[in-house]
């Protein structure tokens, strides 16, 4: 994904998680891996994923100084980020409650 891309679906989902990674890193493709297994217990959270390679404006614009960076976007606006040490539980319990949020919501 490019950083129009990103932007664009940040703006039209409600729940976005964003994996930021490099192409040569185990731990990214790990991280990558467990968040897509979580998304399918979260259907109304849209994934994407952007390699700083291909696309490093979209880094940039994000702060993704370190890989994996994992960020969260609730309307529009980030209220979760994980750079480099992913806490999968935690990780988790967050997309819980702001899924749950937005439901009620």
């Amino acid at each position: 994904m490019n950083l129009n891309d990103v932007k664009k679906t940040i703006g039209e989902k409600p729940l976005v998680l964003m994996v930021i990674k490099t192409g040569q890193c185990g731990v990214c493709e790990s991280v990558q891996a467990k968040a897509a297994i979580m998304l399918e217990s979260h259907k109304d959270i849209t994934g994407i994923y952007v390699y700083m390679e291909d696309a490093p404006d979209a880094a940039s614009e994000y702060l993704a100084f370190a890989a994996p960076t994992v960020l969260l976007f609730y309307e529009g606006k980030e209220v979760y980020r994980a750079a480099r040490f992913v806490r999968l539980d935690e990780l988790e319990y967050v997309l819980t409650q702001y899924e749950e949020a937005w439901r009620e919501g």
